[in-house]
């Protein structure tokens, strides 16, 4: 299971074969050490931050721009 913090980091934490979930498990994920494709990690921490920000509990700051 995958959630994301209020500033965007990627955590994740073991489904147990009855389903359940300890939320005390949840730890940062390293793309580079895990076993799934960095990749589609990326694909799910994007949707799970835009989930997050149409709830209104996440806010990207703008990138700026240089003139």
């Amino acid at each position: 299971m995958y959630t994301v913090c209020t500033e965007g980091e990627l955590f994740a934490a073991p489904i147990y074969q009855d389903g359940t979930v300890n939320m005390e498990e949840f730890d940062i994920v390293d793309f580079w050490e895990s076993d799934a494709d960095p990749e589609e990690l990326e694909s799910i921490q994007d949707a799970l931050i835009d989930m997050m920000q149409r709830a209104g509990l996440y806010f990207r700051q703008p990138a700026e721009i240089s003139v």
